[in-house]
């Protein structure tokens, strides 16, 4: 006498066909996920880099508005490397507007980024008036809160 469970063949594990599938599943996982790993981290260096010639742009830009737009022409340098970081390079482009003293500034900062050239460009307007007409300013300015006091 045989009994029902004798005819049916015991399965422990898994077959070769579901491990191997299996396997091929999980690896194209962890390869996609690599892939996307990789390219989250090339998206941040660039992204950091991008963050860093906006500051070099900024420091440019106010250092033109410090010294003076006028006075900056006359030195007469409109290009260079930033001292801080060799990579970038910076170029402007100053326009006298209509409106007398205000300059139109085209500020572009270019970089290496691995195996491609990066840039950003912004423009601005900035006003510089002459020093004697402050000065003047300034007399006409104090002479009426004199006149104004008295």
């Amino acid at each position: 006498m045989r009994m029902r469970g004798d005819n049916k063949k015991s399965r422990y594990g898994f077959n070769l066909l579901e491990t191997l599938l299996a396997s091929s599943l999980l690896a194209g996982t962890v390869m996609t996920i690599g892939a996307l790993s990789a390219r989250s981290v090339s998206t941040l260096r660039i992204d950091q880099e991008t963050e860093k010639a906006w500051e070099l742009a900024d420091m440019q830009l106010k250092l033109i508005d410090a010294s003076g737009v006028s006075a900056f022409q006359k030195l007469g340098q409109y290009s260079g490397r930033f001292a801080q970081a060799d990579n970038f390079t910076w170029q402007a482009d100053i326009q006298e507007m209509k409106i007398p003293y205000l300059f139109s500034i085209d500020l572009t900062v270019q970089w290496q980024s691995g195996s491609k050239m990066r840039q950003i460009r912004c423009q601005t307007r900035l006003c510089d008036p002459p020093v004697a007409e402050q000065t003047e300013t300034q007399t006409l300015q104090t002479q009426i809160q004199e006149t104004s006091v008295q």
